[in-house]
């Protein structure tokens, strides 16, 4: 009797100090409010048909791991879509397509698993071509 209840009481206490670490986990994340840091464009190139391909380095971040961030790219100020982080050496990069022809100012911005967006990276003035007969949007 005294064996089966030193039994239950050392396994009450392991699930008590074991959900401990598993609590605090989901509490930090639940509160993070740190946002990314900024991003930095390391290649934007403009080409025919509106499109233009951006390259970026990784941002960290306080909570979320870096395969885990997302990166949003902006035409002048107006979403054009994500660029995907493949885990290579060369960041994150994307093939997307600006509003306009002409020149646009790319940034870039981060975003944790929480949300939180980082400041806009500084911006790279590209030239969209639109080439005749071509059709934007089209790869």
């Amino acid at each position: 009797m005294l064996r089966s209840s030193l039994r239950r009481a050392a396994t009450v206490a392991a699930a008590v100090l074991l959900s401990f670490p598993l609590a605090a986990g989901t509490a930090s994340a639940a509160a993070d409010t740190t946002p990314p840091t900024t991003p930095l464009i390391g290649y934007a190139q403009g080409f025919q048909c509106l499109m233009v391909i951006i390259g970026s380095n990784r941002s960290t971040d306080n909570v979320t791991p870096q395969p885990n961030l997302r990166y949003q790219a902006f035409a002048d100020g107006v979403s054009i879509g994500f660029l995907a982080d493949q885990g290579h050496i060369s960041g994150a990069w994307g093939v997307l397509h600006v509003l306009k022809p002409g020149a646009n100012t790319i940034t870039v911005r981060a975003i944790d698993a929480a949300g939180n967006r980082s400041a806009a990276s500084i911006g790279v003035v590209v030239n969209g071509f639109y080439t005749p007969g071509c059709t934007p949007g089209h790869l």
